[in-house]
């Protein structure tokens, strides 16, 4: 098997919308790529736990739930099917699918709802929109891809 790259740019990342509960690979097609999208933003921190004890003279923290956001702009084109469907998918609070690449199969995987669709229109540039989504539960948790691992099973009913 051949080393994954060193130095990859932001241009060979991938971004993908399509159905809740999709696998990585379905929804890895070229018809499910958000291409109106000008940077992605894929933010993954930790909760932290105060463990604190007497006798210590610092705080002791330990890492709890993970957390994460994908913030977008997106050239502003009602007309793509993936850009109406982030659109619709905020006007009705239903979940998509997304998988948040890095070009060569590792990524984040999950449910997600769009909590911000925020459009801006400046005088002497495109018309733009800053979305945000953040993952959810619909019929899996989040799970972090990596390119040499299988997927993980679905979460029992």
């Amino acid at each position: 098997m051949s080393e994954l790259p060193s130095n990859v740019l932001g241009l060979e990342a991938c971004l993908y919308i399509g159905a809740v509960g999709a696998t990585h690979t379905a929804l890895s097609v070229e018809t499910n790529e958000v291409t109106c999208a000008r940077s992605v933003d894929l933010s993954r921190t930790s909760a932290m736990a105060d463990v604190t004890r007497r006798g210590s003279d610092y705080r002791l923290q330990r890492r709890a739930l993970k957390e994460a956001s994908i913030s977008m702009e997106l050239i502003y084109d009602p007309g793509d099917p993936v850009f109406k469907r982030l659109s619709d998918s905020y006007e009705s609070g239903e979940a998509v699918g997304l998988f948040v690449s890095d070009g060569f199969g590792s990524g984040l995987l999950c449910d997600a709802s769009v909590t911000e669709f925020s459009q801006s229109q400046p005088m002497e540039d495109i018309i733009t929109v800053n979305a945000v989504l953040v993952p959810t539960f619909v019929s899996r948790y989040p799970a972090w891809i990596s390119a040499t691992a299988t997927p993980p099973p679905p979460p029992p009913p």
